[in-house]
């Protein structure tokens, strides 16, 4: 069992699998059923935000990856990992679909499609290829604070 501060690397590649998934249903839906697609985002963005301010206890898409799809499709455990570039990323996640929320209620959709499906982009490059672009941001953000200049 990991620690609070760590996790299991399979579990944010399964999450990233929702944080793909849910913003390509919903800008597919929301087609034929306009406001239905931008419910799904905002409702997505409020699953990651619990996720993000709650850790793992909190994480809906966590907890279906672990209590359904893992034990569905009989995956085994991953390796340990440092839980906070996984937050980061989420976080970075989060902020963009709250800012495509946003666009949607400025009634500008393309902007918050767009923003949406950024999102599921580079979700989608997390669960397929393992490679965490917002886990890479959160690496180089800490090197650069370690380098930058203490104050005067």
């Amino acid at each position: 069992m990991a620690r609070p501060d760590q996790v299991d690397s399979q579990v944010p590649r399964g999450k990233a699998a929702f944080h793909t998934l849910l913003p390509v249903a919903a800008f597919l839906f929301d087609q034929p059923f306009p406001p239905a697609g931008k419910v799904i985002i905002a409702l997505t963005v409020l699953a990651m935000a619990v996720s993000v301010v709650g850790g793992p206890r909190w994480s809906l898409f966590g907890r279906l990856f672990q209590q359904v799809i893992r034990p569905a499709m009989r995956l085994g455990p991953g390796t340990i990992e440092a839980a906070a570039p996984h937050r980061f990323a989420e976080a970075v996640g989060a902020v963009f679909l709250l800012a495509a929320t946003g666009a949607f209620l400025l009634e500008v959709a393309w902007l918050g499609w767009a923003l949406s499906l950024i999102v599921a982009a580079l979700a989608a490059l997390n669960w397929l290829a393992g490679f965490c672009v917002g886990c890479q941001m959160y690496v180089l953000l800490r090197r650069l604070s370690a380098r930058a200049p203490r104050g005067v």
